[in-house]
């Protein structure tokens, strides 16, 4: 099996560095976004997006720290920190215009380096048992940016809520708690935004995903468990030792 471990101080610090960058243009966007749109993309609520922004920079900037260090990764922290560091690196370009394209480079790039520093054949094999829990990530992620666009504060509350509980739920051990989490994710903004066609969408989706991998874990509870993210697999061993 071929490991590229070199590449992960080099990710490590692009994605501090980006991360760090997004903080910053997060701060910008909810505090002076609207005296320079044509650098924070003319938003109608530059606060919530400016917040939102500096949250998920944030996530960007723990995911990298998570790469410092003397061991070596598993693969299943390995894709889960890359997960950590594409999400903020994509969606954000939908929250801060101009301001996110440096950060935002920073991180998808440190997010590649993370997926093809290790085995491509255990990489694979983790996103394959894993792809499902990722789009639930996703969707939670999509929740997020529909929330803080919304503009009522009832509805801005419930879907960040909503947002963050599906970014953790399909990664919470516990299957009861995953079900909750699931619930607080979907039903509250899709009951609010009912009205709508595409605000309640990804709540939908998430809903149908969440109950998908409800149904494998509880058919195959050993198979579809969560990975264990909380401590790596190997330490790195030198070649020929």
């Amino acid at each position: 099996m071929t490991t590229r471990t070199h590449l992960l101080p080099a990710a490590a610090t692009l994605g501090l560095v980006g991360g760090s960058l997004g903080v910053l243009a997060g701060v910008l966007q909810a505090t002076a976004g609207a005296h320079v749109p044509e650098w924070t993309g003319n938003k109608a609520d530059p606060l919530a997006l400016g917040v939102l922004t500096v949250l998920l920079s944030g996530l960007g900037v723990v995911c990298a720290a998570g790469l410092r260090g003397p061991r070596s990764p598993s693969p299943a922290r390995r894709v889960a920190v890359g997960v950590g560091l594409l999400v903020p690196g994509g969606l954000c370009f939908s929250t801060v215009g101009a301001l996110w394209y440096l950060p935002g480079t920073l991180l998808l790039a440190a997010a590649v380096l993370v997926l093809g520093s290790g085995p491509g054949r255990e990489t694979r094999q983790v996103v394959a048992d894993n792809w499902l829990r990722g789009l639930l990530s996703v969707s939670g992620g999509f929740e997020l940016l529909m929330a803080v666009s919304a503009g009522e504060p009832a509805i801005v509350a419930v879907g960040v809520l909503g947002g963050l509980a599906l970014l953790i739920a399909p990664w919470t051990p516990a299957v009861r708690l995953r079900a909750v989490l699931l619930l607080i994710g979907t039903l509250p903004f899709a009951v609010l935004t009912w009205w709508s066609l595409v605000s309640p969408l990804p709540a939908v989706v998430a809903l149908v995903l969440g109950v998908i991998t409800l149904g494998r874990h509880w058919r195959h509870p050993s198979a579809h468990a969560a990975p264990d993210l909380s401590r790596d697999a190997r330490r790195l061993v030198p070649p020929g030792t």
